[in-house]
C-alpha cells in the first residue's frame, strides 16, 4: 500500500539536535495513533469509539509508521500514513447521504488537522470530534509538561505555512468544550430509515419535518435492518450531542417497523443541562474576593447563644 510522509514539528527552545530525550516524545508517540484513528473513525462514522473489534478499513487507514527524526531549532518527525482512498476502499464504493466523506487522496493527518483547526477556530458545533476525542487529546498534557511549548502538523492539506496545530491553549479550548458538551440523553425517535452504510455501521434517519438525524449501531449488525430500508421505523438509543448542543448522532440500540407511530416522536431531540464547566468556577482571588472577604472577620468571642440568635435572624 503506497504511503505519504508527513512532517511533524515539535517546536522546544531546547536545541537537542538528533539526541532526544524520550520521555515527552515518547508520550507523543503512544498518542498520536489513536487520536489519529479516533479522528477517521469520526470522519467516517461520525463517532470516534466503538465497542468491540475495529473494522479492518480503520485499522489500515490508521497504520501509519514513524520513519525518521531531525533535530535543529526544532524536533522534526517524519510519519507514513496511506491515503484513505486507498486503505479504505470498499467504503468508497458504497453511496452516501452527507457530504462529508474526507476527499479519498487524505490521510488520518489531514482528518486530526480538521479537529485541532476546529479547536483553533473555536467552532463548538464541530462534527469533526465527540467528547472521547476531546478526552483523547486531552492526553496531550503530559507532552506539554516537558520542553515542548507547540506541535505542527503538515498534511496535503495542511501546508508548512499553515499546519494543524496542538498547543495548550488548544488542549484549554478541548477542556472548555467538554464543560460544555450537554450529557447523553434516551431518546425514542420515528421517521423514515433513508440510509444505511455496512461497511461504517451507519444509518440516516429522516424526521417528519425533513431533517435528518445520523446513526450510529455500536454493537450488533447493521444487516438486520437493510429490510427496513425506506419505510417508518422507531429508533431507541442514546443522543449524543455537540459542545454547542445541537445533536450530533443517536447511538442506536435498536430500529424497529414504527408505521403506527405517532408523529409526537418524530422531533430533534434537544439537550437538557449541561455539564458543568469547572473552568467557568475558577475566579483570581485578590484582596476582596475568596477567602480574604472573609478571614479576619468574625470577632471569635461571641457565646454559643449569640451565633445561634445570629443563625436564627439569617434563617
Amino acid at each position: 500500500m503506497k504511503a505519504t510522509v508527513h512532517k511533524v514539528s515539535l517546536q522546544t527552545d531546547c536545541h537537542f539536535g538528533k539526541r532526544l530525550p524520550p520521555q515527552h516524545l515518547g508520550f507523543f508517540l503512544a498518542e498520536i495513533p489513536v487520536a489519529i484513528q479516533q479522528s477517521i473513525s469520526m470522519a467516517f462514522r461520525n463517532r470516534s469509539s466503538t465497542p468491540g473489534r475495529h473494522p479492518q478499513w480503520l485499522d489500515r487507514a490508521s497504520d501509519i509508521r514513524f520513519v525518521d527524526h531531525e533535530g535543529n531549532g526544532e524536533v522534526s518527525l517524519f510519519f507514513e500514513a496511506p491515503t484513505l482512498g486507498e486503505a479504505a476502499s470498499e467504503v468508497y464504493q458504497q453511496g452516501e447521504l452527507w457530504p462529508s466523506r474526507p476527499d479519498e487522496n487524505d490521510t488520518g493527518f489531514d482528518l486530526l488537522g480538521d479537529v485541532l483547526a476546529d479547536m483553533s477556530a473555536d467552532n463548538a458545533d464541530s462534527d469533526h470530534f465527540d467528547a472521547t476525542l476531546l478526552r483523547r487529546l486531552l492526553r496531550f498534557k503530559r507532552v506539554f509538561a516537558g520542553p515542548y511549548s507547540e506541535i505542527d502538523f503538515t498534511s496535503r492539506r495542511f501546508k508548512q505555512r499553515h499546519p494543524a496545530r496542538l498547543s495548550p491553549l488548544t488542549l484549554e479550548t478541548a477542556e472548555g468544550f467538554l464543560g460544555r458538551t450537554p450529557a447523553s440523553s434516551r431518546v425514542r425517535l420515528v421517521g423514515v430509515l433513508d440510509m444505511i452504510r455496512v461497511s461504517t455501521q451507519t444509518f440516516g434517519i429522516r424526521l417528519d419535518s425533513g431533517e435528518e438525524v445520523r446513526g450510529v449501531l455500536p454493537e450488533g449488525s447493521i444487516d438486520d435492518v437493510k429490510q427496513l430500508l425506506n419505510r417508518r421505523v422507531l429508533l431507541l438509543g442514546s443522543a449524543v450531542y455537540r459542545a454547542s448542543g445541537r445533536l450530533l448522532r443517536v447511538d442506536a440500540e435498536s430500529v424497529a417497523l414504527g408505521e403506527n407511530e405517532p408523529a409526537l416522536w418524530s422531533k430533534m431531540p434537544q439537550p437538557g443541562t449541561s455539564r458543568l464547566d469547572l473552568g467557568k468556577l475558577r475566579k483570581l482571588q485578590g484582596p476582596r474576593s475568596g477567602m480574604a472577604a472573609i478571614m479576619g472577620r468574625w470577632p471569635g468571642d461571641e457565646s454559643d447563644d449569640d451565633i445561634a440568635v445570629a443563625l436564627e435572624k439569617l434563617s
